[in-house]
């Protein structure tokens, strides 16, 4: 399983399995998706932040409007997409499981067969 979160963590990043692998060189499966999250959360809050103008801008579009957020807009928006990134994690990671027990029925269903 380990293997598999690297290799995927791999491709959605677009390098290499061996600088994945160092980048969350872990042992266990918590420790590895710990740091995989950490290293999204660090990347989303590393992105371009609002100057003067852009907040004033941002501001006055928003001006008499209920806010849907309390502070940094960039604080909210890092915490949306990490949410996002954990849910879409999930559901690959649901999937694969999906196809892991597709298998193994089949390969069940095989031998029983030839019994």
């Amino acid at each position: 399983m380990e293997n598999e979160l690297i290799k995927r963590f791999a491709e959605v990043q677009g390098i290499q399995y061996e600088e994945a692998e160092k980048l969350v060189g872990a042992e266990t499966d918590e420790e590895i998706m710990k740091k995989i999250t950490d290293f999204t959360v660090t990347k989303i809050n590393g992105g371009a932040k609002l100057n003067r103008a852009q907040r004033r801008a941002l501001a006055k579009k928003n001006k008499g409007k209920k806010k849907a957020f309390i502070g940094n807009p960039i604080d909210a928006i890092n915490e949306t997409a990490a949410k996002l990134n954990y849910i879409d994690l999930i559901q690959k990671l649901r999937k694969l499981n999906e196809e892991k027990a597709k298998e193994i029925e089949k390969n069940g269903e095989s031998t029983t067969e030839e019994n």
